[in-house]
């Protein structure tokens, strides 16, 4: 595809902005046009690819050769408002952010994401002080985890002793049960300033690990998870009910 440069490794092509720049961004157009007539709302992964992204030589058999490169900027996101006006995209801007792809999240006016597991977990690589509640921006989108995540109950179950007691303290509660603490968790980020929160079902549904839907760099096992008719109780709806309303998130549009 003339779009495409094939000079990285892992079966990846990087785009070729070049190319993309001399014809206004018209295959960004075009997709981003046929996807927002099928979603209200479109998550953009590796936000930060579009500022800057490594560069890694055809055939390598590691990244030792490879190198940064300018992304397009916020020309691409300028020229797709021009053409299909101001559409709902939330920022994938996790991982290792610098201060440009901060001021380019910020320029584009999309919300990035929060994901409430990080702010407590040694094992990921960031500021795990962006990630507490109480410094999440009202543009932001609040999760307790993605679909690359654990679920809160594994994930729970997979952290330190000591980061369960930080967590603990953090939310000043000793005393709920394990067992019902992942409600504390999501009623942690409904109550946080952010515009939005997305808690996956298995959240909800206080599951396991068993029950994840991807885990990265690994293959075979993943997206099979399922919800059953079962499982989707009248108590459940109850629950999910009382708390989007006591934090001030219900949809009264939907529901009238």
């Amino acid at each position: 595809m003339d779009s495409l440069r094939q000079d990285s490794c892992g079966g990846n092509p990087l785009y070729r902005w070049d190319y993309h720049r001399e014809t206004g961004y018209s295959w960004w157009i075009s997709r981003l046009h046929y996807v927002f007539q099928m979603y209200d709302v479109v998550r953009i992964d590796h936000f930060r690819g579009f500022d800057e992204y490594f560069s890694i030589p055809y055939g390598a058999e590691n990244a030792i050769g490879g190198h940064w490169e300018k992304g397009p900027g916020i020309d691409l996101f300028r020229k797709v408002e021009q053409a299909l006006g101001w559409k709902q995209v939330i920022a994938e801007d996790l991982g290792y952010v610098t201060d440009s792809v901060r001021e380019l999240v910020r320029e584009s006016g999309f919300p990035g994401m929060k994901v409430l597991e990080f702010a407590f977990d040694s094992r990921d690589s960031g500021c795990a002080n962006d990630y507490l509640p109480h410094n999440y921006p009202v543009n932001s989108v609040a999760y307790t985890g993605t679909h690359d995540n654990e679920t809160i109950v594994g994930w729970w179950s997979s952290i330190t002793k000591e980061e369960q007691k930080l967590a603990r303290d953090y939310m000043c509660d000793q005393y709920t049960p394990e067992s019902e603490l992942y409600k504390s968790l999501i009623s942690l980020i409904m109550r946080s300033s952010a515009k939005l929160c997305v808690i996956p079902m298995q959240d909800y549904l206080g599951l396991g690990n068993n029950c994840r839907i991807n885990t990265p760099s690994t293959v075979g096992k993943n997206w099979k998870w399922r919800v059953n008719t079962r499982q989707l109780s009248l108590k459940l709806q109850k629950e999910i009910q009382e708390m989007t309303l006591r934090y001030g998130r219900m949809n009264w549009e939907t529901v009238e």
